[in-house]
This record gives C-alpha cells, sequence and structure tokens, in this order.
C-alpha cells in the first residue's frame, strides 16, 4: 500500500508525531496537523487517500471536522481514535459514516493493518464502480447498470448473463476473454455445464451488434473470444 497519503489530525502531539514517523517507515505519505481549523486548512489544499482524526480535540472535534472534510469530498475514508469507550460515542461516529474506529491506547500495527483493510475496500468499491459505468462500444451505448444496448434510438435490452458477458469484453485488454475464465465468472460452479451456452451468448452479441459494420466478434483458437472495433 505504499505511495498512498494520510492526513493525521490529532492535538496529542507526542503520540501523534511517533504516529506519523511510523506511517512513513510504512511507506504512506503522512501529513499531521494538531488541530482540526489547520487540518481542514491542509485538506483543502492536498490531495488524500484517507484520514486519520482524533474525537477529542479542542475547539472544534473530529466528528464537526469529519463532516466538514466530507462536505469536500464525500467519499473520502476516515477513521477516527478517541480514548472514549463508551458505546454512544462510537456509534456517533459510525452514523457519521466513519470506516473504522480504534480506541486509545492501540498498537500502531494494528492501526496499520485497519488503514490497510480501509484503503482495499475503498479502492475495490471504486474499481466496481468505474466497471459499471457507461460506455460507447462503436455506434452503440452500452449501460451495464440498467443492462441495455442502444443504437441510435433503439434499445436492447439485454439479459443478466449476455451483459455480463458483454462487459467482460469491454473491460478486459485488447478486448479480448478467456473461455474457461468467461464460464468461470458468468457461471460459477456450473461452468462445465454451460460450456455450449457460452458460443450461444456470444451469437446472441453478435447478433445484437450487427448493425455496426465495424464491430465484431471474433473466435480466438485455442482460447475464446475477442471483441475487435475496426477503424
Amino acid at each position: 500500500m505504499e505511495g498512498f497519503s494520510i492526513l493525521l489530525v490529532d492535538d496529542d502531539k507526542v503520540l501523534s508525531t511517533v504516529l506519523k514517523e511510523f506511517l512513513e517507515t510504512k511507506g504512506f505519505r503522512a501529513d499531521l496537523r494538531h488541530d482540526a481549523a489547520s487540518g481542514l486548512s491542509l485538506f483543502r489544499d492536498g490531495n488524500y487517500d484517507l484520514c486519520v482524526l482524533d474525537v477529542k480535540m479542542p475547539l472544534k472535534d473530529g466528528f464537526v471536522l469529519s463532516e466538514e472534510l466530507r462536505a469536500i469530498d464525500s467519499e473520502i475514508p476516515i477513521i477516527f481514535l478517541t480514548g472514549e469507550s463508551e458505546k454512544e460515542r462510537r456509534i456517533e461516529g459510525l452514523k457519521l459514516g466513519a470506516d473504522d474506529y480504534v480506541i486509545k491506547p492501540f498498537s500502531m500495527e494494528e492501526l496499520e493493518l485497519r488503514i490497510i483493510n480501509v484503503l482495499r475496500r475503498v479502492n475495490k468499491k471504486k474499481e466496481t464502480s468505474k466497471l459499471m459505468e457507461p460506455r460507447g462500444i462503436g455506434l452503440y451505448y452500452f449501460d451495464p447498470v440498467s443492462r441495455t444496448l442502444q443504437i441510435e434510438n433503439k434499445i436492447i435490452r439485454l439479459s443478466a448473463t449476455e451483459s455480463k458477458l458483454l462487459q467482460m469484453f469491454c473491460t478486459s485488454p485488447e478486448g479480448q476473454i478467456n473461455r474457461s475464465e468467461a464460464l468461470n465468472k458468468i457461471w460459477k460452479d456450473e461452468a462445465q455445464l454451460h460450456g455450449r451456452s457460452l458460443n450461444v451468448y456470444v451469437s446472441k452479441l453478435r447478433k445484437y451488434l450487427a448493425e455496426d459494420v465495424n464491430l465484431e466478434i471474433l473466435n480466438v483458437h485455442g482460447s475464446g473470444y475477442r471483441l475487435v472495433v475496426k477503424k
């Protein structure tokens, strides 16, 4: 997880300085501020992957700061640090959308693992969201969420399997999919039972895409298929 940037805001100057140095030895870029106002100012000017916020700070606490940060970036992951173990405070933090909540005193190695887990979860969510974005395929417009394929005013409604298969073509390098991988991803445990079905669904997609003469799904001998967009 090297190269990720973290904003650390904690009024405990001794602990937070040690924590900043620890995170930097682990490959993170860590910027430290000791109050909410300067933390907010730094966040506005920076580009951070995650924030670690102390809850109990003078003038403005971590909960208020988290709301201000989320007003700027609604998706920023936040981990709260606090010396308070009351259930109500933890619930309050989670209601504000905390990605994790760590009670002081804590092991720095444990916090590192929690940071890594949050970053992995967030990045996976972003990747999944990106995969589901609408995209152009030649003269067609494909929306994986609504499972529709549109060309001019004509809308083709795809089945779940047809949509998954077309999405694999769109997101695979050079539009090429491996037959075994496609079977396992779409049919999972029943992959062997649907070997012939894959051929049927490829044929269906060929028919759907036939109105654009520059689109073609080719057989790749001994491997699978490739979606080609001719120039």
